[in-house]
């Protein structure tokens, strides 16, 4: 027997075998008490976050109610990130004196110079959370580290670091930001509305005062940033960009924010545009600015070949006060082509469902 073992282990081909296996085992029990490991911290994470939140949001919430709170337990440094995360989480619900109120205690337990470390030299995450504190902080210490940060490709701490600067100076944040909101296509122009709204006059303003010098490539992304914040642009800086601009979706953008019956003659020029998105606007814009005369242009785009403009134009025939749904049967009982018929029908439906 014992000469059979020898025998076997002198094989190098069974020997190399044996190795794997006994390299596998120990690999297996490795990653087996490295998972146990890791949940075992996981819980011990859970259960001091929980007993932090039941200590601590109390406080704070006691906190953002009365003016005169004056007792404050001593916050740990391993408690700091627990602490950034539960404020963050109730400064996004909070506006006003209650938001101030909270800063106040954040300052009261040195999270602004906390924040301004992890800011320089945390990792990711860390930043991140910085970010959002320095923003809700309104720290003016941090303005030149948090341009860099929103100059930076990483998007999401990007756009974050162009909130705190909002937040920070809105006037002063929107004149810096004004190339970067119109340039960086990684910022989502939805994200951005949230925050810009607390600048909507200080971005008019930027607008305003460089249409003129902004690359045509960007006015697009300008004027949807604009009607995003709902801001009402002036007559004559639609008018500038709706008869200089070289690009449909620009000219779409522009139709879009129109508001004004001054704009009427020059809006009715691209009735034919080749573009289907600009006659859809055009037809929009008829139905709140046009006249007797638009009529006969509306009921050509109920022939459109393309479905949405023939949808505009029916919907604004049945909007249009002098015409309206009467008036839409009518035509509809009057008219032979089947495309026309179909998306009457379809819009007459949805009136009749609407009224009742």
């Amino acid at each position: 027997m014992f000469i059979l073992v020898l025998n076997t282990f002198s094989d190098p081909y069974l020997e190399l075998a044996s190795w794997i296996g006994l390299a596998a085992l120990l690999l297996t029990l490795s990653l087996f008490l490295v998972i146990v490991y890791l949940r075992l911290r996981l819980r011990k994470n859970v259960r001091q976050e929980t007993l932090f939140i039941t200590l601590w949001r109390p406080l704070l919430i006691e906190a953002v109610s009365d003016e005169n709170l004056q007792a404050l337990p001593e916050l740990a440094p391993r408690d700091q990130l627990l602490f950034l995360k539960l404020w963050n989480y109730l400064q996004e619900s909070l506006r006003g004196s209650a938001s101030d109120r909270l800063n106040e205690v954040a300052r009261r337990l040195h999270c602004d110079v906390a924040a301004r470390k992890l800011l320089k030299k945390g990792n990711r995450a860390e930043r991140l959370l910085a970010i959002l504190t320095l923003g809700h902080l309104r720290d003016q210490a941090s303005w030149d580290e948090l341009k860099c940060q929103a100059a930076e490709a990483d998007p999401l701490a990007s756009i974050h670091a162009a909130r705190a600067l909002i937040k920070i100076d809105p006037l002063l944040g929107t004149q810096w930001l004004f190339p970067l909101l119109l340039k960086r296509r990684d910022w989502d122009i939805t994200q951005i509305a949230n925050f810009l709204g607390e600048a909507q006059k200080a971005f008019w303003l930027q607008l305003i005062k460089n249409i003129h010098k902004v690359d045509q490539q960007d006015w697009a992304r300008a004027l949807q940033l604009a009607d995003a914040i709902h801001l009402q642009l002036p007559l004559n800086t639609l008018l500038f960009v709706i008869r200089t601009c070289k690009s449909a979706d620009t000219l779409v953008a522009a139709l879009h924010l129109a508001s004004d019956s001054q704009l009427l003659p020059v809006v009715r020029t691209y009735l034919d545009h080749p573009q289907w998105q600009v006659r859809v606007e055009v037809a929009r814009f008829l139905s709140h600015f046009g006249d007797v005369d638009d009529v006969l242009s509306l009921q050509k785009l109920l022939h459109d070949e393309q479905w949405w403009v023939r949808y505009q134009a029916a919907q604004s025939l049945a909007s249009i006060p002098f015409y309206g749904y009467a008036q839409l049967q009518a035509l509809r009982a009057a008219t032979t082509e089947a495309l026309a018929i179909d998306m009457m029908d379809h819009v007459l439906a949805e009136h009749r469902q609407a009224m009742n």
